[in-house]
Formats: structure tokens, sequence, C-alpha cells
């Protein structure tokens, strides 16, 4: 069942959506990352990983605040990003959290412009997410969720230099990592900026697709 200590709004637009069953992942995590804590999850596919980044962060978050992000999400590629903003839009309809993407494949100048004027969540790949960071377009100060989905793509050694220096950037922001197995880089990555955190695994769901 849909876990009712969640927004009361964002229950209502779960239950809309179709979401009557929580998954195995989706029971454990999302509870435990509302506490605030750290936390690794080591699942296969079809287990509910991404919806329990967007569940949590638009719990979190409600609605938009100033100008800073307030949750930064990063992810392997540029349709990661597009899937994760449309499920970002789809169920915080009933918010006015301003979404963006920041991505190796788009013209930096247009992401840096609608980052800087204004986002609550930012989704994007370490390089792009860096280059936004070096043009002081994107403020990390007020980043409450550092989350990252397919980590076993995004953190490893052509990468880790960038994340390592997005992680110091935000030494006091909750870390929530996503991946399908547990690799020496995020070994190395929760050994150095994650504070005392679960790491959990779960088995493959026989679905596809993350509900």
């Amino acid at each position: 069942m849909i876990n009712e200590k969640l927004d009361k709004q964002l229950i209502e637009v779960l239950k809309e959506k179709g979401f009557t069953e929580s998954t195995e992942l989706e029971q454990i995590c999302i509870p435990r990352i509302k506490s605030g804590r750290d936390l690794m999850c080591i699942a296969g596919k079809g287990t509910g990983k991404t919806i329990s980044i967007v569940v949590s962060v638009l719990h979190r978050l409600k609605a938009s605040f100033n100008d800073v992000p307030r949750a930064l999400v990063v992810v392997p590629n540029k349709e990661k990003a597009l899937e994760m903003k449309a499920e970002f839009e789809r169920l915080g309809e009933y918010t006015d959290l301003r979404i963006n993407t920041a991505c190796d494949n788009e013209k930096i100048d247009d992401q840096k412009d609608k980052v800087y004027m204004g986002s609550d969540v930012v989704i994007g790949t370490p390089k792009r997410l860096n280059q936004l960071y070096s043009l002081y377009a994107l403020n990390l100060a007020s980043i409450k969720i550092f989350a990252i989905d397919d980590a076993e793509s995004v953190i490893k050694n052509i990468n880790y230099p960038q994340i390592d220096r997005l992680s110091e950037s935000m030494p006091k922001a909750q870390k929530v990592v996503f991946a399908s197995e547990l690799t020496e880089w995020l070994e190395r990555f929760s050994n150095e900026f994650m504070n005392t955190h679960e790491v959990i695994e779960i088995e493959e769901s026989e679905d596809e697709a993350d509900v």
C-alpha cells in the first residue's frame, strides 16, 4: 500500500495515477529517505528506484522556494534526465516546483539561463552539472537531497572527479544512491562522502518498468 505518511496531495496524485501498491523497494527506501538518512540501494530493473527518488523529493520540497535548487539528481545521460523530469511533472502536477535538466547534448547557455533564473530540482549529467557549477549558474548551497540514479553508470573512473567535486561542495546534503550493482567506485563514494548509512539490496522485479 502507499505510505500514508506522505504529503496528502502527493498521495492523492499517486492514487489517481494508479499507484495503489508500492514495490518492496519503495516500501523500504521511501520511509528511510524521509527520515533524512543517507541511503544506498542496490536493486535491479523494475524495482522502483526512479519513483522512489521522485516521490521522496516531492514529499520533501512540496513547493517552490527562492531561486536556488534544493535537490540535485545525477543521471548518466539525457534520456534518463528527460524520463525523470517527466515523472516529476506527472506526479508533482499539484506543485509549482521548477524542474530543469542539464545534459551534455543541449546548449549550455540555454541551460545556464534556466537553472540560474530559478530551479527547485536540477537533473543532469556529471559533466554538464560541473560546467554549470564552474560558470556560477548552479548554486549548491541550499541542496537538501543529492540523489544519484543508475549510479553504477554515473560513478566510475571517468566521472569520479566530477562527482567528487559536486559532493565536496554540499557536505551537509542527504546522499541517496540507487544502482543495479555494487561496484568498487560506489564503495569508494560511500566511504568518502556518505554519513552513517544503510546499504539495502533487493532482487530484480519480474516487471520491466519502475512503479
